[in-house]
């Protein structure tokens, strides 16, 4: 059926008649550009970050290396990127490189180069995975004139060249662009506990000891295992003991997540009551992707009903959905505890609200059970001696649930 030219539908959920007639495919884009979920946000909605990303700027210009660690989907890689974004303004080169993907060292020096090359020769299509690609790129004619006073022909002309020495020659290539264009180099290194897997602390050290020489060149780290992070840059023992700050990301404040949620609401012409935002804001414990998953259900359902005030009914069907659409992540995550001995028991021990040291385990069990899901970035300390949370705390609601059936 037809109506004022537009096609009418409907979608019937949990009694619910979502009638999509009087959306235009415009209103829908808009929509969608709201609340965003799993992906780079814009600086918009980088919620109360200005004065923090203002302060990396500065340290990174001022020729600082800095590490930031916390758990995934709390907005890492969104603040960075913005961060290169305002460097790059600055007038200086960026780079990044996220470990994560990353398989072999020849993978990590090919991505490496590639992206340090880009300040010169400007973005490339596809990332190599390996050097022949980018020996393959190197042979065009107009590269090797943008290129031509870098002197990287020796290493990369040697295909059976060592991987090592093939990152050796990345890392200084950052240090010779920079130092022949007068500019400062920054370069994002994501996921930077990976490289314990690539090569653990031979690699480490051969690093830290180029790292070091370079005065052009800084970096930022950023790594979802805190503890490991932690370990990297602050342990004596390790390669890394003081290359960087360690800055700590401030946790957004209740005002801010409030000013930002009643704005974009309103932006779309509905009225968040406070009871609505009390409950967004309790329930998800104002974890960054948990509030924008849920605010983000509130607003499709408010605009498929035609609502003009998103009230806590349905903030918490908004909720209610969110946590159905995280079930098989969540599911996965705590089939991933199960690896570790007791640290399931520790887990839930939190979820139920009793100390774990409680638990009919020894202190050493409970111990390595805290620090393995404090690894994992499931946990994290209190603000009291010897306590703890979870990080998200959609995920606990979640297990209670599970403990439930």
């Amino acid at each position: 059926m037809k109506s004022g030219g537009f096609f009418v539908s409907c979608i019937i959920h949990n009694n619910f008649v979502y009638n999509t007639s009087v959306h235009s495919v415009r209103e829908r884009w808009r929509m969608a550009s709201v609340f965003p979920v799993g992906r780079i946000v814009e600086p918009p909605d980088l919620v109360d970050r200005s004065e923090f990303v203002g302060e990396l700027r500065q340290r990174l210009l001022d020729g600082q290396s800095l590490m930031i660690a916390g758990p995934r989907r709390i907005g890492k890689s969104s603040l960075a990127r913005e961060v290169l974004r305002q460097v790059r303004e600055a007038g200086a080169y960026t780079a990044k490189v996220d470990l994560f993907y990353v398989t072999s060292v020849e993978e990590f020096a090919s991505k490496f180069l590639q992206s340090i090359l880009e300040n010169r020769v400007g973005v490339i299509a596809q990332a190599t995975r390996a050097m022949e690609g980018v020996r393959k790129l190197l042979s065009r004619a107009e590269i090797r004139a943008k290129l031509h006073d870098l002197e990287l022909g020796i290493t990369l002309g040697n295909r059976d060249a060592d991987p090592l020495e093939l990152l050796e020659t990345a890392v200084m290539t950052a240090e010779r662009l920079a130092a022949r264009d007068g500019r400062r180099m920054v370069v994002l290194l994501d996921e930077f506990q990976e490289i314990d897997r690539l090569g653990g602390e031979p690699l480490l050290k051969r690093l830290r000891a180029l790292f070091q020489e370079q005065s052009h060149t800084v970096y930022l780290f950023l790594g979802s295992q805190t503890t490991l992070m932690q370990t990297i840059f602050a342990d004596r023992r390790q390669a890394f003991y003081r290359f960087a700050a360690m800055m700590v990301m401030p946790p957004i404040p209740e005002n801010a997540w409030r000013d930002y949620v009643f704005k974009r609401f309103m932006e779309n012409g509905m009225r968040l009551t406070e009871t609505g935002f009390r409950l967004l804001y309790e329930r998800t414990g104002g974890h960054p992707y948990c509030m924008m998953a849920v605010a983000y259900n509130a607003l499709v359902y408010a605009n498929l009903q035609g609502l003009q005030h998103v009230t806590a009914d349905v903030m918490d069907f908004a909720y209610e959905q969110a946590l159905s659409q995280l079930q098989a992540i969540y599911d996965v995550q705590w089939q991933e505890l199960h690896r570790f001995k007791h640290a399931d028991a520790v887990l839930m021990a939190l979820v139920n609200g009793t100390r774990p040291y409680t638990l009919p385990l020894s202190r050493s069990q409970v111990a390595q059970g805290l620090e393995y899901l404090m690894r994992l970035s499931v946990i994290e300390r209190g603000e009291g001696r010897g306590e703890y949370k979870l990080v998200e705390p959609m995920f606990g609601e979640w297990l209670k649930r599970k403990q439930e059936l």
